[in-house]
């Protein structure tokens, strides 16, 4: 189980590397919540902050960091709401997301 200061840590590590030179990457205070299977951390750039421009903010402003200390990737957006927290609490993508289901 990872703690909420490892959690933003390794979010942070994979956003600086997935945005190396191209953006500033902010984490905000309250950022993480922590759910069974994963946390969720919520970002932003600060050049986003800074302009207000739209094209300055990421896609996906959320990532997930397993607890079991899988790799942190981005929350897919196919997911609703409902969808989000039940795979944030288990790991399991939604059966209408899953091939050949």
């Amino acid at each position: 189980m990872l703690s909420e200061e490892q959690a933003i840590q390794e979010a942070r590590e994979y956003l600086e590397r997935t945005y190396a030179g191209e953006y500033t990457i902010v984490l905000p205070a309250g950022c993480a919540r922590k759910y069974s299977w994963a946390w969720s951390v919520v970002f932003d750039t600060q050049e986003h902050i800074d302009t207000g421009d739209d094209m300055q903010a990421p896609l996906s402003c959320v990532v997930y960091v397993p607890q079991d200390g899988s790799p942190v990737q981005f929350l897919p957006t196919a997911f609703t709401t409902e969808e989000t927290a039940a795979f944030l609490e288990t790991g399991v993508t939604p059966e209408r997301l899953r091939p050949g289901v």
